[in-house]
């Protein structure tokens, strides 16, 4: 058995049925054998792959921090500016601002390490975009729980 079927035995999203979609659970027509359409696997996948279900938190968040509501500046567009010189400078200031004001995707109940593997810590409901400084603050006021190094010591 693979990884994403024991997970999609387990997820509390999926609605499978014998025979049906791995989703949904809609019956299967024609050749298709797990999903009824895209749309049910690009759904499993975005609330189960990590690289998937962070752009999707982003792109439903609109790309703004969910605590300050602080948004990273937006990329010149060389249209828009006359003159090349002028693009340059903009995209150095925008490269300098991004550093600064940077999102990241923060789970709310912790996943501790599973974020280079499919797991159901990555549905998007336990996930918030959250700029860098919010981020570190939100992490910090976490307690923090004791490894197998804290444990043994130095």
């Amino acid at each position: 058995m693979t990884k994403a079927a024991s997970l999609l035995s387990s997820c509390v999203l999926a609605k499978p049925t014998v025979g049906g979609c791995a989703w949904c659970g809609t019956v299967l027509a024609g050749r298709r054998r797990k999903w009824c359409s895209e749309k049910c696997a690009s759904t499993f996948w975005k609330n189960h792959w990590w690289t998937l279900a962070r752009r999707a938190a982003k792109v439903r968040d609109k790309y703004r921090c969910r605590l300050c509501g602080n948004a990273p500046p937006k990329r010149p567009n060389r249209r828009v500016l006359t003159t090349e010189k002028a693009f340059k400078e903009a995209m150095r200031v925008w490269r300098a601002g991004r550093k600064k004001i940077r999102l990241e995707v923060n789970h709310r109940e912790p996943c501790r390490g599973q974020h280079g593997t499919i797991s159901c810590a990555h549905h998007l409901e336990n996930l918030e975009t959250l700029c860098a400084v919010c981020h570190r603050e939100h992490t910090a006021s976490i307690p923090r729980t004791k490894t197998m190094r804290d444990l043994v010591g130095p």
